[in-house]
């Protein structure tokens, strides 16, 4: 009889701890409280849930870092871009400053010659206020024109 009670009194105690109240890190949880624990599965829940919380901490993880690995692909190509667009802007100004250094050094001092300079100097203006791609192209498509015009001019010069 004695068994039986001592029986019921175990699995009563078992049914009243909750899977909260199994702390794997308790202090001086008591007998019957590890006792139900382990025979209700408190224990293991709260194992499992742990594993759980491990698992998405992981997926998290991969996902911040698939993104930060994003991040420094576009950073990288957004600076490739940007040392490109530089590149192309220091040409345009190189050969800008060649074209105009042509033009003063040429022996006609025609009035088109000078508007062509005076257009020149205002180009070299534009370009140092250049900040984007289409300001770049813009400058260049200019460049080509103006170099166009002065090669008009030049085989009328020669003709004279």
């Amino acid at each position: 009889m004695r068994l039986y009670v001592l029986l019921a009194s175990i699995l009563l105690a078992g049914c009243a701890t909750s899977p909260q109240d199994c702390d794997l890190h308790a202090q001086d949880p008591s007998f019957l409280t590890k006792l139900s624990c382990t025979t209700s599965g408190g224990y293991r829940q709260k194992v499992d849930d742990q594993e759980r919380h491990v698992l998405q901490s992981q997926r998290d993880n991969k996902i911040a870092q698939q993104n930060l690995a994003d991040t420094q692909i576009r950073e990288q190509a957004s600076s490739q871009k940007l040392a490109d667009e530089q590149t192309r802007l220091k040409a345009a100004r190189s050969d800008l400053a060649q074209t105009l250094k042509k033009l003063k050094s040429s022996k006609s001092h025609s009035q088109q010659r000078q508007q062509e300079i005076n257009q020149l100097v205002k180009l070299q203006q534009q370009s140092q206020q250049a900040s984007s791609a289409s300001d770049v192209a813009d400058i260049e498509q200019k460049i080509a024109a103006a170099k166009d015009r002065i090669k008009v001019l030049e085989q009328a010069n020669s003709i004279q």
